[in-house]
């Protein structure tokens, strides 16, 4: 007697989560992407070195332009945070967050790692699921 296979019925929630698993891979390649891979979470303090403001005509302050001096990683750097959105001077502070593999990647967000975590649940979701997912759609929509 040959041996029948079982089909895969029809699972809702396995199908939902393959495809939230395929979008969180997909949105974490995208913002991995728009972050340039850089995982600024390590901080340090900086101190504002120059300060350029554009104004409008009106004499509306349209962004700030902020040059900070830092050191990450026993080296001394230099940045630029375009569009800043308070009022600071010459000789103020601000913490600083580098990526620890390149100390000139710097921001004063923390940022990066929200992309990492979306392409790793992605990744799992989609490799639990992936399997039954494909089952059944072969079971039920392609026989």
């Amino acid at each position: 007697m040959g041996k029948t296979n079982k089909k895969e019925e029809l699972n809702i929630p396995v199908m939902i989560l393959c495809i939230v698993g395929v979008v969180l891979v997909v949105f974490g390649f995208l913002l991995l992407k728009t972050e340039n891979f850089k995982l600024n979470i390590i901080s340090t303090e900086g101190t504002v070195t120059g300060v350029q403001i554009k104004k409008t005509a009106d004499g509306v302050i349209e962004s700030r332009t902020v040059n900070l001096s830092y050191i990450a990683n026993n080296g001394n750097y230099n940045a630029t945070i375009n569009n800043y959105p308070n009022d600071i001077v010459i000789g103020d502070k601000m913490t600083l967050y580098y990526d620890f593999l390149s100390p000139s990647s710097v921001g004063n967000k923390r940022s990066g790692y929200i992309g990492y975590l979306a392409v790793i649940i992605g990744a799992i979701f989609t490799l639990k699921t992936g399997p039954r997912f494909v089952r059944i759609i072969k079971d039920n929509y392609l026989s």
